[in-house]
């Protein structure tokens, strides 16, 4: 699939394509079913300071955090942004390995963001560590493996 098709799926505007670049994220909080509030406000927040709510971001990205993105599209985004990582598509669209880790990084924050018990225990579910894993391992981030096992249970 094209980029420019992929952006017309997904009805991102052209000048707000870098908010796919939050997909993962998005996954990562849908895992359980369920965006927490406080998952919400970590996505908006990073989204926020990563300058990706301009030209329909903003609108984008509250269309995917209040309705759940298909199961089959998991793979579709990834392996375009997988793309995006190796240079494909037009040069203003490309991010590297550190963005790669940087957003793997961001998918744990999320998946951590409904916070435990005074924050004495952890609440990642079983499905937010599948998610994570399958994101470190699609991505094709340098030593995935490494990644993954760093991923705490």
């Amino acid at each position: 699939m094209k980029i420019e098709s992929w952006l017309a799926e997904l009805r991102v505007p052209r000048e707000a394509y870098r908010v796919v670049v939050l997909l993962p994220l998005v996954h990562v909080a849908w895992a359980d079913g369920k965006v927490q509030r406080a998952e919400h406000d970590l996505i908006m927040k990073i989204a926020t300071e990563q300058g990706l709510l301009e030209h329909g971001g903003r609108e984008v990205l509250e269309r995917w955090l209040a309705d759940p993105p298909p199961e089959s599209q998991l793979k579709a985004d990834l392996a375009l942004l997988n793309e995006l990582s190796r240079g494909s598509g037009s040069s203003t669209a490309r991010f590297d390995a550190d963005d790669l880790q940087l957003l793997l990084a961001w998918c744990q924050d999320v998946a951590d963001a409904a916070g435990g018990f005074l924050g004495l225990r952890a609440t990642r579910r079983d499905e937010e560590h599948l998610a994570l894993k399958q994101i470190a391992s699609a991505l094709d981030i340098n030593n995935s493996r490494s990644w993954q096992a760093m991923l705490p249970r």
